[in-house]
């Protein structure tokens, strides 16, 4: 009975850990979907987020709302430098070397943000942290409150961007049928940058925020990064509503999991999962089936 009264902080607790895992898995299906770019340097714009937090915050004395537009600014130039000096150029030659690139771009990352910032884990720390949020019999912080709602807030912003403005629709266009989209004067280029750009800037707001919650250090992203692969997987390759939904899903899943099982399953069950998936739905959650009839 213990444990069963728990339900409510567990489902709470994977909800906060779920949003986080939204924000990244956004990001990665819009340069999949878009583009066709399976970008598994992903995880170190997380990480990089989360360094860009801890600089702003830290070093130069800026509140919460200052530093995540510092992190948005800083990541999503750095998304749009990524894709002119890396993905561009070795995409146009051959679309499997930008995977190789990827790797080599997570590396170079991983070890420049060892010798920049140190092997010391580092955390935003911010007033919210020390807010306590109660709900119910649900306990929750300031800050994990604030993970969830501005994953809401950037969540139904980049919808309602996809479907009322001039770029959603050729970001839309580009990912249904790139030639067509082409042809109806689809600049190709400007929407590499833009989805790159849109990407970076919401894996470094993930990275911000979480970083208050869990410690930021240069190999952060790694897990972070399959998970956002996971949650691709299962809501269906280019699916922006299932990457939504996947990610809530695996976020409580893992939560309860974690509660009522053990901690040590807790990163296992996704990949349990993806097979299951790709075994009994390959397309997906909300994604399309490429067969044809």
């Amino acid at each position: 009975m213990e444990l069963l009264s728990l339900f409510p902080q567990f489902l709470a607790n994977g909800v906060v850990n779920g949003a986080s895992y939204v924000l990244v898995a956004v990001g990665l299906t819009l340069v999949f979907g878009i583009l066709n770019i399976v970008n598994f340097a992903h995880g170190e714009f997380y990480m990089l987020g989360g360094y860009a937090g801890v600089t702003a915050s830290t070093l130069l004395g800026f509140p919460l709302v200052p530093t995540l537009i510092v992190v948005v600014l800083c990541l999503a130039a750095f998304g749009m430098l990524a894709e002119r000096v890396v993905f561009r150029p070795l995409g146009i030659r051959d679309p499997s070397n930008a995977i190789i690139a990827s790797f080599g771009l997570s590396v170079l990352l991983q070890n420049g943000a060892l010798l920049v910032f140190g092997a010391q884990p580092k955390t935003l720390r911010t007033d919210l942290a020390n807010v306590p949020v109660q709900i119910g019999s649900v306990f929750l912080t300031g800050q994990r409150v604030l993970i969830v709602v501005v994953a809401m807030g950037v969540v139904t912003a980049l919808f309602l961007v996809l479907r009322y403005t001039w770029t959603g629709r050729a970001l839309r266009a580009m990912a249904q049928h790139p030639v067509v989209a082409q042809i109806s004067g689809v600049n190709v280029r400007k929407v590499a940058v833009i989805t790159f750009a849109i990407a970076g800037a919401m894996s470094g707001v993930a990275g911000a925020l979480m970083s208050s919650v869990l410690l930021v250090q240069p190999t952060s992203g790694g897990m972070l990064v399959m998970k956002a692969f996971t949650v691709v997987i299962l809501g269906g390759m280019g699916s922006i509503a299932g990457a939504v939904l996947a990610g809530v899903g695996l976020g409580v899943i893992e939560a309860m999991v974690s509660g009522y099982v053990g901690n040590e399953l807790r990163d296992m069950i996704g990949f349990f999962l993806v097979i299951a998936m790709l075994l009994l739905r390959p397309q997906g959650l909300l994604g399309q089936s490429t067969e044809r009839s």
